[in-house]
Formats: structure tokens, C-alpha cells, sequence
């Protein structure tokens, strides 16, 4: 890997891909997606029912993953109890709502109550 001795200029203007991150001094507090693709959205998916049981083939976890996948695309995810946390980039925001994240479940007796953006953070003191 070449580096290289900077002479001028500083880390606040580094290019973020594929956010409205103008690129300016004015980065703190956003993460800037050098390499990734486009910049990672950690969101949460709360149903009305425990789906920590039902990560089979065919059921529910299953189900909403392949939602997801099709309006984003995932980087990692995490089941607990009623939550399924996701790790995604590049989402079309447009159709990412409970109502097409139901029409997509076909397990009788759970549906998606939220769909919630809970923010990243890279490092915390």
C-alpha cells in the first residue's frame, strides 16, 4: 500500500460516497463511507412477536431478510427476541415502511410493529 507525507489540506474534507454529506469541514458526527459502497444505516425492525424462534427456513427472519435485501443491501444483522437489528447501505427509502415490510411476511400471527433508524456510532469515550 503506497502512503504517502500530506503537505497541505486535513481529514475534514475526506469523500464520503453516495451520501448528501456535502464535503466540507462540517463532518462530526457522520460517518464518511470511504470504501463500503455508500454509507452504512443501522435500523431496527421490532415485531409484535418474538422472532428469536423463528430463524428456520421459511419463517420469519428468513422472510424479512429476503425484504430487505431486495430494497438494500445488508451488511449484517443480529437477532434478539422481537428485534432484528440490521447493519445496511444504499436503501430505497421509499418502499423501507412497516406496511411493505408486512406484505412481505407470510407466518400467521407476526407482523412488524417498527421500523426505526437507531443511528451508528463508530467509537464512544
Amino acid at each position: 500500500m503506497a502512503v504517502f507525507t500530506r503537505t497541505n489540506g486535513d481529514a475534514k474534507t475526506v469523500v464520503s460516497v453516495g451520501n448528501a454529506v456535502s464535503v466540507s469541514a462540517e463532518t462530526t458526527g457522520t460517518i464518511i463511507a470511504t470504501g463500503i459502497g455508500k454509507p452504512p444505516i443501522a435500523i431496527a425492525i421490532t415485531a409484535n412477536n418474538s422472532v428469536a424462534a423463528q430463524m428456520g427456513s421459511g419463517e420469519v427472519v428468513e422472510q424479512l431478510l429476503r425484504w430487505v435485501g431486495g430494497v438494500s443491501t445488508m451488511l449484517a444483522y443480529q437477532v434478539d427476541a422481537a428485534q432484528i437489528s440490521m447493519l445496511i447501505e444504499d436503501c430505497d427509502t421509499a418502499g423501507f415502511d412497516t406496511t411493505n415490510a408486512n406484505a412481505n411476511i407470510t407466518s400467521a400471527g407476526f407482523g412488524v410493529n417498527s421500523i426505526t433508524d437507531v443511528g451508528l456510532k463508530l467509537a464512544t469515550s
